[in-house]
């Protein structure tokens, strides 16, 4: 309607595999970062490359056996809760290939296929793509400069 603000898009997300393990594991922690995308106060992007790492991960049988939580009908309701929420990219191309961890190149493909405004991880190497101090740094900040990689702490405190 005339007058009325335009509506800001929300924040759009990349999660990396660790977070899911926490979340999904330690249901009983409760999670913000998870709680946000319920809320649907940020839109969770997700590949389906990215849904066959996380399935694998949370269903390994080491996991199974430390973590009650994970069974697979837990893991199930888990991974169709969040796609019934997330943005899905069924194929994303390459746009970005990290020498240091050619695993996490997946995460960082997504994050700029789906125009992400962050990438939420804990990992290293994806954490040195936002160190400014390193050529690394340097290089994918003037590349991608929209996106913002970022500890679980630092998106929270962003969105505070």
């Amino acid at each position: 309607m005339a007058g009325e603000p335009p509506q800001k898009e929300r924040v759009i997300v990349v999660y990396d595999c660790m977070l899911f393990f926490r979340a999904a594991a330690r249901p009983d922690r409760g999670s913000r970062l998870f709680q946000l995308i319920d809320a649907r106060a940020v839109t969770l992007a997700l590949s389906r490359e990215i849904v066959v790492e996380i399935r694998d991960v949370l269903t390994r049988p080491e996991h199974l056996d430390k973590f009650p939580a994970l069974t697979q009908a837990a893991v199930d309701f888990f991974l169709d809760h969040l796609l019934s929420l997330a943005r899905f990219y069924p194929l994303v191309p390459s746009h970005y290939h990290l020498e240091r961890d050619p695993k996490d190149t997946k995460y960082i493909n997504l994050a700029i296929e789906a125009a992400a405004d962050w990438l939420v991880s804990w990992d290293k190497d994806l954490l040195e793509l936002s160190n400014n101090e390193s050529p690394t740094g340097r290089d994918f900040s003037s590349k991608y400069p929209q996106l913002r990689i970022g500890t679980g702490e630092d998106f929270l405190r962003h969105l505070d």
